[in-house]
């Protein structure tokens, strides 16, 4: 049963693709809020090579889910999905939300679910990593859930321990564990109205608009951004490694030239903005728009 008439909106696609712009524009014609669906700009601290909203835009309209984690927390896409449905909750009845951002599994968490698992036990990671130095794991995963062993191969060695210590910590198969959080957690689209918008530009004229902002974020203090990070002890972190950060670290380090710079940081991003694509385009419920549509 739908809880409420107000719309719940993502609005998806490749970064520096508009998408800030055209949801702040939809949201403020509507009475509507921004809710972020990015996993670095969730992070405090990083702020200009996020691309985060402006202070201007956010005293336009409610922005949320932005500066809520510190670089160095771990924050999983149950985390955010847990937080998303408990802004939800709270703002639906009054005002229409606008999900804006390209982290995918973020929005798929959110929407469909996100299938979770308790802690293994170390006793049973402990188990799972002597089979694993035998390369035994295929043929043990296969005892106890044949299912699960064929359906990934005895290729993937990452998924194979993944999986088995699942099983023998839960004593269940896959399947089951599965069908069982299926049953207790029911579609976003279930419960309230959804509508999904993708923003495209075509690869042309994202690579201007890359170009343009990475050079903006380089003028603004980007990498005086980077040195404040590192100086708090975030060089190790998760956050540092995405997309523009991690090349500005290791300009810093002396590893790369100031001219190799932006280079550098616009082919990390077009990599990604491909990634994004790629994910994004698999769900057939988008529609793709322009920008300025």
């Amino acid at each position: 049963m739908v809880v409420s008439s107000n719309l719940i909106t993502f609005v998806v696609g490749p970064t520096a693709s508009g998408k800030s712009n055209w949801a702040l524009s939809e949201a403020e014609k509507s009475g509507g809020a921004i809710v972020n669906a990015d996993s670095v700009q969730a992070y405090t601290d990083l702020t200009i090579g996020a691309a985060k909203p402006s202070e201007e835009d956010r005293k336009r309209i409610s922005h949320y889910l932005y500066d809520i984690i510190s670089p160095h927390d771990n924050f999983t896409a149950g985390d955010y999905r847990r937080k998303a449905l408990q802004i939800i909750e709270e703002k639906i009845s009054a005002q229409p939300l606008f999900f804006v951002g390209g982290s995918g599994f973020y929005i798929q968490a959110l929407e469909k679910g996100m299938f979770e698992i308790e802690a293994i036990p170390p006793h049973i990671l402990q188990m799972v990593d002597e089979i694993k130095s035998q390369n035994r794991l295929f043929e043990e995963l296969k005892l106890r859930d044949m299912k699960a062993a064929i359906k990934i191969g005895p290729t993937d060695p990452y998924r194979l321990e993944r999986a088995l210590g699942v099983v023998l910590s839960e004593g269940r198969a896959l399947d089951i564990i599965r069908a069982e959080f299926e049953s207790q957690n029911k579609p976003l689209g279930e419960q309230y109205k959804l509508k999904k918008i993708g923003i495209y530009v075509d690869r042309d004229q994202l690579r201007k608009r890359v170009v343009s902002r990475t050079k903006t974020m380089l003028a603004s203090g980007f990498i005086e951004e980077v040195e404040g990070l590192l100086s708090k002890g975030f060089a190790d972190t998760k956050a540092l490694k995405s997309v523009g950060y991690k090349e500005v670290v290791s300009f810093l380090k002396g590893e790369l030239k100031r001219e190799e710079l932006l280079s550098l940081v616009v082919t990390s991003t077009m990599q990604l903005a491909k990634r994004q694509m790629t994910w994004f385009k698999r769900d057939q419920e988008i529609q793709w728009i322009s920008p300025n549509s």
